[in-house]
């Protein structure tokens, strides 16, 4: 084949023309010359992988709005992540979910009817597929990686890593391209065969070399690897060009050459590929485990691309991580579209771009629809050419609004209609809204609802003959959208939605959606407050008082102060409060209030320095004389007079030191805590059960309490658990420093943790009586899990004023094993515990007089401590 040489095509030439003796390809005139030598072919595979290594070697954003620019390059194979498929096709155009959850992730025995739809077969590597079929067809959701796949098979191959990627041994050319571009030359020559076709793509693409001997002779050795994109992308004579392919792959699969063809489900049916030894397989959606190595690729490959290779940039990947993962698995709405690879990275993307998550989640919806709507159909394609005629956004999401909530209306649950329906429910609308006749207003429906089908695939078939959103999130903030405009000329229309479904846990993401729609996409923060507060009027059943409360609170944290006016974040503050301290009030909402109140930024309405934050540093004084202790209700004398922390140690106090740098101030931990603290004294804990335990948290993890990043757990209001004795011994040492510096502590006066008596005698007064609100235990009162009354974890502080001590100590009893400072016993191996914790299923472990212990080294999540302030104690009075 001869040489050949490029000049600048005359602006009148077409592809195919001839100039003189030359060929027009592209934008350029191909120098037709006689041989001189043979093709260096070493040379030009040179050349032609050295393109494809610069072309693949980093991630491209192309497609994706607001964030197709960003600066950082990030490697392609150090953020992949490997896809797995079933060798079978869903029954209809993506695999059923149960709650937009894949349903391999469901017991089967709870499928009943679904297994053909779901697919039986085990999800395995596609690489491995890859080594043992001459022949993949690679189907998959928009989204789903296919293309990506293809790059990072081209980049493997072109960097020589066939073996470790693909387990195929020896070198191979990968010849990467899309199908839509070989469509575009057969619709002007049906005679150009795939293997003519391939230099001349490559030459449009920059090449400026003949790669026809190369490719030609690879192919005749068997080490070609043809990856062919986008099968769905051919939007005319699509069965023409799987044909072409099919008889490509029967020409060269026999030499041992291998292929791999990508397409949507959606559509592939009409044109399949049939030829003998292709398979079909079908890509799944990432479970945890793939979601978890994304974050973890992604956010080193980020930090060492921004940054540098250093130890820093990895301590900084793996704290954004955590940020990152937090994101997603907080929130399933956010979790179910996390399973698909170009929505993780944009939720990765907009994350890095400071939008806040899962809160203000709306954000990132209104991208993904974007995204999916307009944007990606325009630059999905692997040469980056638009696919189909671009949807507009506004147009298509105004009538997919009321569209997804008319079906979560008429069919609550299932979410699918069948094409008929959705056809007639277009027609209708079209009808009122465009008031167009209805033939014409038949037409446009057909017509929208094949675009909407063909280039976003957001409706798709999910079973024989049903449709419905491809994945349930876009139908819950699409049908948010729905019920915004239903109040657009009348608020009251859409609180009339929301309440009539506002105890229906179906209902509940898309009411905080209809929320983050309206206060912040569309930035009208009065209207948001409107349906707020009409939230909190909203009628409920008695067994669910309290709920519109946690909803209003739920929806206010998701917006922000910005995304309400500041009345009605106050009301909504004000309506928590009296929720979480109500009695009526079922004791999961009055925790749900509670935490919410923490998440919120609210503090209790003490005399203390709101500005400061530290309103939870309140004290109670106990005076000196004698009261009742034990269970024997034995006469003790409290000689010295002392204040204890009106409420124990919450997450928002113990924040400050661990911003502080308590942990790493050797100042405030004894010898024995600094021992703990490195990991020297575990092994010398004579208990196995104990000390197993304690190494389940390595020396690095010891810098913060062990459920620091559990948002209820860690809750400001809540608290603080997960600490061991030292960890609360260092807390009082550093709070004494801080004390003295803010002129509260007398002349000998130090923070400490208090003694059996001091606390008993806080908690019960001087009457003896059983529990800090007298006799007889009272379920209302504290945070216990007795019967059939479940408490979930912690709560505020403050919830349960009913519970409160004489002396006005709160939370006494149950929510968490408070330390102290004595010893359980002489042998001083165990440390005592007071006032039983929220998990206890008895409630005489509720007395004021019941007694625990633990190792001083153990840190379990039911764990906290409360602070007195008094004289240093003597030696032997630990035993006090």
């Amino acid at each position: 084949m001869s040489k050949r040489d490029t000049k600048h095509i005359p602006g009148d030439r077409v592809r195919g023309d001839k100039v003189g003796g030359d060929k027009v390809i592209g934008d350029k005139i191909i120098v037709q010359k006689p041989p001189e030598t043979p093709p260096n072919l070493d040379a030009l595979r040179k050349t032609y992988l050295a393109n494809l290594r610069r072309t693949y070697r980093h991630l491209d954003f192309k497609g994706i709005p607001q964030v197709e620019r960003v600066a950082t390059l990030l490697p392609l194979e150090g953020v992949y992540v490997g896809l797995q498929a079933r060798r079978e096709l869903p029954s209809g155009e993506t695999w059923a979910r149960v709650a937009g959850r894949p349903l391999d992730e469901v017991a089967l025995a709870e499928m009943e009817g679904l297994e053909r739809r779901m697919g039986t077969a085990e999800p395995v590597p596609v690489e491995r597929l890859l080594g043992e079929y001459p022949g993949l067809v690679v189907l998959g959701d928009p989204g789903a990686g296919k293309s990506t796949l293809l790059k990072v098979l081209a980049l493997a191959c072109a960097e020589g890593r066939a073996q470790e990627r693909l387990g195929l041994e020896g070198e191979w050319l990968p010849i990467l391209l899309p199908l839509a571009a070989y469509a575009a030359a057969l619709r002007k020559s049906e005679e150009c065969s795939l293997l003519a076709f391939l230099p001349d793509y490559f030459c449009m693409r920059g090449l400026d070399c003949d790669l026809g001997p190369l490719l030609t002779d690879t192919l005749k050795q068997g080490r070609a690897i043809i990856l062919l994109d986008g099968l769905d992308e051919v939007l005319e004579g699509r069965p023409f060009v799987a044909a072409r392919v099919e008889d490509f792959f029967r020409q060269y699969a026999p030499a041992g050459n291998r292929l791999v063809v990508t397409s949507r489900i959606v559509g592939y049916r009409d044109a399949p590929l049939r030829a003998e030894g292709l398979t079909t397989i079908t890509l799944v959606d990432f479970q945890r485990e793939q979601i978890e190595q994304f974050a973890h690729n992604w956010c080193h490959a980020f930090e060492v691309a921004t940054h540098g290779d250093t130890p820093e940039a990895h301590r900084a990947a793996e704290a954004e991580k955590g940020e990152l993962l937090q994101a997603i698995f907080s929130n399933p709405g956010v979790e179910r579209l996390a399973s698909n690879p170009l929505l993780l990275t944009i939720l990765a993307l907009i994350k890095r771009q400071g939008v806040t998550l899962p809160h203000r989640r709306v954000e990132l919806y209104e991208l993904y629809l974007r995204t999916l709507i307009s944007a990606w159909s325009q630059a999905r394609a692997l040469d980056q050419r638009p696919v189909g005629p671009e949807l507009d956004y506004l147009e298509t999401a105004q009538v997919l609004a009321p569209l997804a909530l008319w079906l979560r209306e008429a069919y609550p649950g299932a979410g699918l209609a069948t094409r008929s329906e959705l056809e007639n429910w277009l027609a209708r609308y079209y009808q009122d809204e465009l008031e167009l006749a209805p033939g014409e207003a038949r037409q446009k429906a057909r017509g929208f609802m094949a675009a909407v089908h063909r280039y976003s695939n957001l409706l798709v078939e999910r079973g024989e003959g049903t449709y419905g959103f491809i994945h349930l999130t876009f139908e819950e903030y699409l049908a948010a959208q729905g019920i915004a405009q239903r109040g657009q000329l009348n608020v009251g229309n859409t609180v009339k939605v929301l309440s009539e479904h506002l105890t229906d846990s179906a209902w509940h993401e898309t009411t905080l959606l209809t929320v983050g729609y309206l206060g912040i996409v569309q930035r009208n923060r009065r209207t948001a407050a409107a349906v707020v507060e009409g939230l909190l009027e909203a009628d409920v059943p008695l067994a669910e008082r309290g709920w519109n409360a946690v909803v209003a609170g739920e929806a206010l944290r998701d917006v922000g102060p910005a995304g309400v006016t500041e009345g009605c974040r106050r009301r909504v503050l004000d309506t928590l409060v009296g929720t979480m301290q109500d009695a009526a009030v079922a004791p999961v909402h009055r925790r749900q209030a509670g935490l919410l109140l923490g998440w919120l930024g609210w503090l209790p309405d003490d005399p203390s320095d709101r500005a400061s934050g530290r309103s939870l540093d309140d004290w109670v004084a106990i005076p000196a004389g004698p009261f009742l202790y034990g269970d024997g209700r034995e006469k003790r004398l409290i000689e010295r007079p002392y204040r204890i922390g009106k409420y124990p140690v919450t997450n928002a106090q113990f924040a400050r030191f661990v911003e502080a740098g308590g942990y790493e101030d050797e100042t405030w931990w004894s010898e024995e805590g600094l021992a703990w603290r490195s990991g020297e004294s575990d092994d010398q804990i004579q208990d196995s059960f104990w000390r197993d335990w304690v190494k389940k948290r390595t020396p690095e993890q010891r810098n913060r309490p062990m459920w620091w990043a559990d948002p209820e757990r860690a809750n400001p209001l809540a608290p603080v658990v997960g600490v061991s004795w030292y960890e609360a011994e260092a807390y009082c040492r550093w709070l004494t420093e801080e004390l003295r510096r803010a002129g509260i502590l007398g002349g000998d006066e130090v923070a400490r943790l208090p003694t059996e008596q001091e606390w008993e005698r806080a908690a019960r007064g001087t009457d003896g009586r059983e529990y800090p609100w007298g006799e007889g235990f009272d379920v209302a009162r504290a945070n216990l899990e007795i019967g059939d009354r479940p408490a979930h974890g912690t709560t505020a502080v403050m919830t349960y004023p009913d519970g409160v001590s004489p002396d006005g100590v709160w939370d006494c009893s149950g929510n968490v094993w408070e330390w102290t400072h004595s010893w359980w016993s002489e042998e001083k191996m165990y440390r005592v515990l007071r006032g039983g914790s929220w998990a206890n299923s008895y409630e005489w472990v509720a007395r004021c007089s019941y007694r625990g212990l633990d190792h001083p080294a153990f840190f379990g999540g039911r764990r906290g401590f409360r602070v007195v302030v008094s004289a240093a104690l003597s030696p032997g009075s630990e035993f006090l």
